[in-house]
């Protein structure tokens, strides 16, 4: 799925740190970063066990992999 999104202040802001402490290699991946951590606690929130969204995640990144910093990034957070 493509989404044109247009992002100001805060926002903007905070997606470009992302990328500059090379947690995410661009803003695309920055963006999908934060979604995946609000949809993880909304799910933690709802009585979701924290493996299984932890695995989801993993594998929802593992089907879009941008590059190394990312792919560091997320054996390091969730390995």
């Amino acid at each position: 799925m493509n989404i044109n999104l247009h992002l100001t202040g805060e926002l903007e802001t905070f997606v470009n740190e992302l990328v500059e402490r090379g947690l995410a290699a661009n803003k695309t991946e920055a963006v999908r970063l934060a979604l995946t951590r609000y949809y993880e606690t909304r799910q933690r929130t709802g009585g979701v066990q924290r493996e299984a969204l932890e695995q989801s995640t993993i594998e929802a990144h593992w089907n879009n992999p941008s590059d190394e910093k990312a792919e560091i990034f997320y054996k390091k957070r969730y390995l």
